[in-house]
């Protein structure tokens, strides 16, 4: 994915369909951020035949998969506007060994979240 020192970059939330269950966990004082479980709401695509045998045996339309608490916070952090350290640190002050080394495990989490499609990770750009 990307090679080097990541603590200047973006990872940002791509559109799509997700939502919270649960009540709140423990979170930070950053308006926005709950500290909910987030579930991605995957829509299915299905072949000629697999829409004939998804509606005799009634299949749902949509997946429901959903995050581990710290992939959660993970997702409500993506919002574009926070560095990958900036992440980090509020990652570890939260999770402290759940996510150690954190570095590497949103890391891990992130090249997830991009091979599923759901975010990726944009370039900052320095004021020169």
């Amino acid at each position: 994915m990307i090679e080097g020192d990541w603590s200047k970059f973006i990872p940002t939330r791509l559109p799509v369909n997700w939502e919270y269950r649960g009540e709140p966990g423990i979170h930070p004082e950053i308006e926005g951020i709950t500290g909910r479980n987030v579930v991605f709401l995957i829509e299915k695509r299905f072949t000629r035949f697999e829409k004939v045998l998804a509606k005799i045996l009634r299949a749902p339309k949509i997946v429901k998969r959903p995050m581990h608490y710290t992939q959660s916070m993970l997702w409500e952090l993506m919002d574009g506007t926070r560095t990958f350290e900036e992440i980090c640190i509020v990652m570890d002050s939260l999770y402290h060994e759940d996510v150690a080394p954190v570095e590497e495990r949103v890391k891990a989490y992130l090249e997830v979240f991009v091979r599923l499609n759901v975010a990726t990770v944009l370039k900052f750009k320095e004021e020169e």
